[in-house]
C-alpha cells in the first residue's frame, strides 16, 4: 500500500542519515567505549561511554559514563573472549556501524606484547565478522589530533577536553586525572572525534 511503502521509504532514509560511531580505547585492564549517533551534536554529553573495572566500586553510573564490572576469568583465552563479547554486545546494542580502535602503543607492553596482540586481535576479528567498519590509528595520531602534540600525556588529553567542552572527566568520575578510568574515557571519547573528523 502507499503508506506501507511511504514508511518503508521512511526508514531506508533514516538507515542511511543516522549513523551511529564509537571510539574505542582497549585494553585489558581498564577497555573503554565512547558512542555518539550523528542526530545529536558531536559533543561529550551527547555520547554514551563504557568502561570495564575489576573493582566493584567502579560499577556505577556516572552521568553519561557507565562502569562495568570485568568478567571473572581462568585463562587469558577466556578473558579476551568475554571482555570482546561485552563490547561487542554493547556495539550491536547502539547498532555501532563504524569504529576508531586505538592501534598498539609500541613501547608500553611491558612483556605483554602478545597478550596484548591477541587481546586486540580478537575484538577486530568479531567486528569484522559482524561487519563493523573500524579504523586504526596510532596512539600519535590520534593525540596530535586532539591536543596538537603526538607525545601528550593524561593529564594533557584530560585538560584539553576541559577546555574545548568544560567537561572534566575527573570530577564527574572523582578520580585523579591521570588514573583509570578517567584517562580511557577521556581517550575514547578523543578517538571518536578522530573518526568522525578525520577517519
Amino acid at each position: 500500500t502507499p503508506i506501507q511503502n511511504k514508511l518503508l521509504n521512511s526508514i531506508l532514509y533514516w538507515s542511511f542519515i543516522i549513523m551511529v560511531y564509537a571510539g574505542i580505547d582497549y585494553s585489558m585492564t581498564c577497555p573503554a567505549i565512547c558512542i555518539w549517533d550523528s542526530t545529536q551534536p558531536l559533543e561529550f554529553k551527547n555520547c554514551q561511554i563504557f568502561f570495564m573495572k575489576k573493582e566493584p566500586k567502579f560499577c556505577k553510573d556516572y552521568s553519561n559514563i557507565h562502569g562495568i564490572e570485568l568478567p571473572y576469568w581462568n585463562t587469558q583465552e577466556e578473558r579476551f573472549d568475554k571482555i570482546s563479547d561485552i563490547f561487542l554486545q554493547i556495539m550491536q546494542k547502539f547498532n555501532v556501524k563504524k569504529v576508531c580502535l586505538e592501534g598498539y602503543a609500541m613501547g608500553s607492553s611491558k612483556g605483554l606484547v602478545f597478550n596484548i596482540a591477541e587481546h586486540g586481535g580478537l575484538l577486530k576479528h568479531k567486528m569484522y565478522k559482524a561487519n563493523i567498519e573500524f579504523i586504526i590509528p596510532a596512539p600519535t595520531q590520534v593525540k596530535k589530533f586532539w591536543t596538537e602534540k603526538g607525545n601528550a600525556k593524561k593529564d594533557l588529553m584530560h585538560d584539553t577536553l576541559l577546555e574545548k567542552e568544560n567537561i572534566s572527566v575527573e570530577e564527574l568520575i572523582g578520580l585523579d586525572k591521570l588514573k583509570s578510568p578517567v584517562s580511557d574515557v577521556v581517550d575514547s571519547y578523543a578517538m571518536l572525534q578522530y573518526l568522525i573528523k578525520v577517519g
